[in-house]
């Protein structure tokens, strides 16, 4: 197949000719159709894209599928005839996208490791942005990568179209890349792999912490660390460690490579308030340190717990922020400061994307879509006047000495 054809309606054009061979060899009711390998050798196309092709027919009626048998001719081609017997267009039958539902619907998949709060409030918002699209959504839970690739080939077969929201891995998913190369429509979520040919929606992660640590600026800090996991190739975190860098330097403030600290182990949504010798050093070896900006909000939290611990006081000594605007944010017995990710907002644009792409709509290339943060100031941050604060002695000396 030439590389001038169009991979968004590549499965769809195999489909339609395996019509035609269906025609050409008058095949009869139970014969076998040529296999996914078969079409593959025939057409110069993968095995990724000749299955969803055959899936395609199977959910039209026109093919069934045997484990381990096959494909063949389906008994009636009603699914493909109207009432007075003439052929149903190819693209009449293509919008029914599941013939054997007997429904215009869309069906859309949502792939994602863990529900937590912010992904229960995605969930959410999809719910909402699929039925204002005339969409039905379902929702499939990946244990880990390897289920994560056997549920995107499983689901190709049985929805229209994939959002994945691929946290907690540092490389493409084959799978996903397959499918995408394939022309099935698939758009990751809040998730951005650099060089992977593939749609994605998410949040400004650079502008966002460039705003955070612009906001400390404005507050008067000029000590401002950055706590963050390992970057790893992943996008966001590495977005949000550029947009700490860029603040610092637009405003003229030196960066210093031992205000950094990138925590070896990795976000603890549980375990946060335990003691982490790793963080402790890092807060004792930079005493000057006046504000820290963090990667996500358990790592603030895990921040805020060891200050407690050495006897800091937020946001006294040091004022602190986090990402994402978890229900953690608010938890904390000093309410934090953080940048919002708007789940409203990404979930139209994943869903208006992923209906774009099922409608053959934004050319071949490959886009991506930011959505703006904004800031959540609470009490995890306050003014720097650059004043030293008065500490009381512990109580048996009853004296008070400059912090």
């Amino acid at each position: 197949m030439s590389k001038g054809t169009n991979r968004q309606h590549l499965y769809r054009e195999t489909a339609a000719k395996v019509e035609r061979i269906i025609q050409t060899r008058m095949l009869r009711p139970h014969d076998p159709v040529p296999s996914e390998a078969e079409l593959a050798a025939m057409f110069g196309i993968s095995r990724m894209t000749a299955k969803l092709a055959l899936d395609l027919l199977a959910r039209q009626g026109r093919v069934y599928r045997l484990k381990r048998r096959g494909t063949f001719l389906a008994e009636t081609e009603s699914a493909r005839l109207n009432e007075d017997g003439t052929e149903i267009p190819d693209s009449a039958a293509d919008a029914s996208a599941g013939g054997a539902r007997g429904d215009a619907r869309r069906r859309i998949a949502f792939v994602l490791p863990v529900l937590d709060s912010y992904t229960s409030r995605l969930v959410s918002a999809l719910e909402t942005a699929a039925r204002a699209f005339d969409s039905e959504l379902m929702i499939r839970l990946s244990k880990d990568a390897a289920d994560e690739e056997a549920s995107l080939k499983q689901l190709a077969s049985e929805v229209d179209g994939i959002l994945l929201f691929a946290r907690g891995r540092e490389t493409m998913s084959p799978a996903a890349l397959e499918l995408r190369e394939s022309g099935f429509p698939i758009v990751l979520i809040d998730r951005l792999f650099t060089g992977a040919a593939m749609d994605f929606v998410v949040h400004d992660s650079f502008q966002g912490m460039y705003d955070m640590v612009k906001r400390f600026i404005e507050a008067g800090h000029r000590e401002i660390g950055f706590v963050t996991n390992p970057i790893h190739g992943v996008s966001s975190i590495d977005e949000r460690y550029k947009g700490y860098l860029k603040a610092l330097i637009d405003h003229e403030i030196p960066v210093q490579s031992q205000y950094i600290l990138a925590v070896e182990r990795v976000n603890s949504q549980t375990h946060y308030w335990e003691g982490n010798p790793e963080m402790e050093g890092f807060l004792k070896a930079n005493r000057k340190l006046t504000a820290v900006a963090c990667g996500d909000d358990y790592l603030a939290a895990a921040v805020y717990y060891t200050a407690v611990r050495m006897n800091k006081s937020v946001p006294e000594d040091l004022s602190l922020s986090g990402f994402s605007d978890s229900e953690l944010a608010q938890m904390l017995p000093v309410p934090l400061t953080t940048v919002a990710q708007p789940a409203d907002e990404l979930a139209r644009r994943a869903v208006q994307t992923l209906l774009d792409r099922m409608h053959g709509k934004g050319g071949k290339k490959p886009v991506t879509v930011k959505i703006k943060t904004k800031i959540i100031e609470r009490m995890s941050l306050a003014v720097h006047t650059g004043i030293p604060r008065l500490r009381p002695e512990p109580e048996a000396s009853g004296r008070r000495k400059l912090s």
